[in-house]
C-alpha cells in the first residue's frame, strides 16, 4: 500500500516542495475533506515553505481559535494540510517572458496564521494546480499574471 508521502516517479515540484516524511505515523490516515479538488487520496502532502505562499484575500480570524491552534502546534499536534493553489504563468507586465510559479492559500487561515505566528518555516499542504485563467477570475486586477 502506498502512503500519501511517496514521491511520484517524475515531479515538476522544486526539491523543497517534494513530499516529506510525516513526523507522526499515527496521522498518516488523516486526509483533508475541505475541497473536492484535494479529495484525491493519492495527492501527496508537502511541507511548503511559508515564504512562498501568498494570501490574496483578507482573513477574518477568530483570535481564540488561532491561540488554540498555536498551543496545539507547540504540543506537537499535526493538523490537516491546507490547500495551496499552484499557478504557473508569465507576469502580466512581461507576458512574453518566462513563466513564474505562484502559490496561493485561499483557506486554512487559522492554521496558516498560527504557523506564521510561531515562526515555523513550513506548513503541511496539498498542492492543487490551477490554470492562470481560472485564478484571474478570483484575483481580478490584483492578479500578477
Amino acid at each position: 500500500m502506498s502512503t500519501t508521502t511517496d514521491a511520484p516517479a517524475t515531479s515538476c515540484l522544486p526539491e523543497q516542495l517534494k513530499p516529506q516524511p510525516q513526523s507522526n505515523p499515527s496521522t498518516s490516515d488523516v486526509r483533508p475533506t475541505s475541497s473536492v479538488f484535494a479529495r484525491n487520496e493519492e495527492s501527496p502532502i508537502h511541507n511548503v515553505p511559508m515564504r512562498v505562499i501568498r494570501r490574496p484575500l483578507p482573513s477574518e480570524l477568530d483570535e481564540a481559535k488561532v491561540q488554540t491552534f498555536m498551543d496545539e502546534m507547540k504540543a506537537g499536534d499535526t493538523f490537516t494540510p491546507i490547500e495551496i493553489i499552484k499557478v504557473k504563468s508569465p507576469l502580466k507586465i512581461n507576458p512574453t517572458g518566462p513563466p513564474e510559479t505562484f502559490y496561493f492559500a485561499m483557506g486554512g487561515c487559522h492554521r496558516y496564521e498560527a504557523t506564521k505566528r510561531l515562526g515555523l518555516e513550513t506548513i503541511r499542504a496539498k498542492i492543487i494546480e490551477v490554470p492562470a485563467s481560472q485564478m484571474r477570475i478570483y484575483l481580478g486586477a490584483g492578479s500578477p499574471f
